[in-house]
Order: C-alpha cells, then structure tokens, then sequence
C-alpha cells in the first residue's frame, strides 16, 4: 500500500511545472500555430488568384463559343430566308 501512495505522489505534477508547461505552450506553440495559419492563409490567396485567373479564360472561351454558335445560327437563317 505504501509503495502505490508513494509511486501515485511521485507522478504528481507541480504547479511550477504546470505553470512552466503552460509559459511553453502560450510561447512557443501558439507563435508556431500562427505563423503555419498566416503562411496558409497566404497560400490560399495565391490559389485563389490562380483559379480565378483560370476561370475568366473559361467563361472567356464560354463566351466565345455562345457568340461563334448564335452568329453561325444567325447566318444560317438569313441564307435560308434570302
């Protein structure tokens, strides 16, 4: 019985190194955390550019093709109708 009491209070955390443990987290871990969200924020910008850049030439293209498809239509009606 007293071998588990004593193993039992020999794991016991302090407070100092609760406290320690908490100065390292609020330190070190969140500086990191934040630095890892701000680089990704920024590499979602960067990927955003990059689809929307990429999508404006699709509707582009789109685009184009609707007025290639209703001119063709267009000539083909006044060369029946003429």
């Amino acid at each position: 019985m007293q071998t588990t009491i004593r193993n039992v209070m020999s794991k016991r955390i302090t407070t100092q190194e609760l406290h320690s443990e908490i100065e390292q987290i609020r330190n070190h871990d969140l500086n990191h955390l934040h630095k890892c969200t701000h680089n990704l924020w920024e590499d979602v910008k960067d990927n955003r550019k990059y689809f929307e850049s990429r999508l404006d030439r699709l509707d582009n293209r789109i685009w184009g093709l609707v007025l290639l498809t209703i001119s063709t239509l267009g000539a083909t009606i006044a060369s029946i109708v003429m």
